[in-house]
């Protein structure tokens, strides 16, 4: 077991385990060269791991247009005269036209510029803050 785990050593510690010569030169085989086209967001998304955290559900569409609109009714706690307010209402009804205007997922993201899953993830942690924005 010690053998096995002295491979993840840097060399001068491996010697000093006595690690085989063969663990010595063992190293890290390089990825294929793979020919990634960013101009699909699906296969973007999949390149860099959104999708693997975030994990895109059908309706995200619809799901983006609940959040938006779950935020605008928590930050009606928030006094009218607050610039929190008044920048949360703004940034919640762009995106909220934008969406109406918009009937595909690829076209939102387009004009946004981010990622539904991103923006549905960022409407969630908004409501949670809205709590704390009342209290200062």
């Amino acid at each position: 077991m010690l053998r096995k785990l002295s491979t993840f050593l840097p060399g001068t510690l491996r010697s000093a385990c006595g690690a085989s010569p063969l663990a010595l030169s063992r190293g890290f085989k390089a990825v294929a060269d793979v020919e990634i086209d960013f101009n699909n967001r699906e296969v973007l998304k999949k390149y860099v791991g959104i999708r693997d955290h975030l994990s895109k559900k059908p309706g995200t569409r619809g799901a983006l247009i609940e959040a938006l609109s779950s935020v605008l009714n928590a930050i009606k706690a928030v006094p009218e005269t607050s610039d929190y307010r008044k920048a949360v209402e703004a940034t919640c009804q762009y995106r909220m036209k934008v969406c109406q205007e918009n009937e595909s997922d690829a076209g939102i993201e387009e004009v946004l510029d981010a990622h539904l899953e991103e923006l549905i993830k960022e409407c969630k942690e908004e409501e949670r803050l809205v709590p704390y924005m009342i209290g200062a």
